[in-house]
């Protein structure tokens, strides 16, 4: 469920949250020009340097090289025999940067909520 919402972009992230008008700007909370998109935040967002760090180091253990959001999300790019492997590896990313309670919303909810 967490997966099908995150590849259909369905967050708790200010882009998506602001589409739906249930957000005043779309935009990072810590780097304010840049939109917080599911690309952003997985891939992109320095004050997750640390855990991007992490995933990068384990998804190449398995010979994932490519870093790049359907990779993550298991939509592309990704062996079969690798896929439960990489979905395990992207949820704790997702647990450590404490996104993943919010992704569980079934309806989503705005930050501060």
């Amino acid at each position: 469920m967490v997966t099908r919402k995150a590849r259909l972009c369905h967050t708790t992230l200010s882009a998506h949250l602001h589409r739906l008008h249930l957000s005043p700007d779309p935009f990072c909370p810590w780097y304010r020009t840049t939109p917080e998109a599911m690309e952003h935040f997985l891939l992109q967002c320095s004050c997750f340097h640390s855990q991007h760090i992490a995933l990068c180091s384990r998804l190449s253990a398995l010979a994932i090289t490519t870093l790049d959001l359907p990779t993550l999300l298991v939509t592309s790019g990704v062996h079969p025999s690798f896929q439960s492997a990489d979905l395990r590896l992207t949820c704790p990313f997702l647990r450590k940067t404490s996104q993943l309670p919010c992704l569980s919303y079934p309806h989503g909810l705005p930050h501060g909520s």
